[in-house]
């Protein structure tokens, strides 16, 4: 299966590359996995916070494809423990037919337009993080999901 996990902007700390790429690299071994960033340069500070969320909402829109199955990290969303989010990972691996999409969004969340387009939402956690740290959360579990199902010793 082919996962890609989309971001709204461009991380910025040497630190969380060299999480990411420990993580990308360790989930080769399980599957396609890519990162890819929406461009957040047309926002000013001037615009209200919905706007923003907005403007980040037909900019994540226009870099999915048409058939995939949407994942929106949301506080709100549904929470996991990791046996059961990986429970839930084999399930979408066996039933869907389609690109899976983790969408990570800024600062300020989603709009309303995301969060209908997208098949679940997925909460992390009820502690808040940075969009940054998200992103190595997201791809800890996403290993620590595929070490569970294939039966390797990483979760104890």
């Amino acid at each position: 299966m082919n996962i890609t996990i989309l971001v709204i902007g461009k991380n910025k700390d040497e630190y969380i590359s060299l999480a990411e790429n420990e993580y990308l690299k360790r989930l080769s071994g399980f599957c396609s996995l890519k990162i890819e960033f929406v461009s957040t340069s047309k926002y000013t500070t001037n615009q209200s916070v919905d706007k923003i969320k907005e403007l980040e909402g037909k900019a994540v829109l226009g870099k999915l494809p048409e058939q995939c199955y949407i994942i929106a990290l949301d506080e709100g969303g549904k929470e996991f423990t990791s046996r059961d989010f990986a429970s839930h990972l084999n399930k979408l691996l066996v039933s869907q037919n389609k690109p899976l999409y983790f969408l990570i969004g800024g600062p300020y969340g989603f709009s309303q337009e995301i969060k209908n387009r997208a098949d679940e939402l997925l909460s992390l956690s009820q502690l808040t993080f940075t969009h940054q740290m998200v992103r190595i959360i997201l791809l800890e579990q996403l290993y620590r999901g595929f070490t569970i199902l294939k039966g390797k010793k990483y979760h104890y």
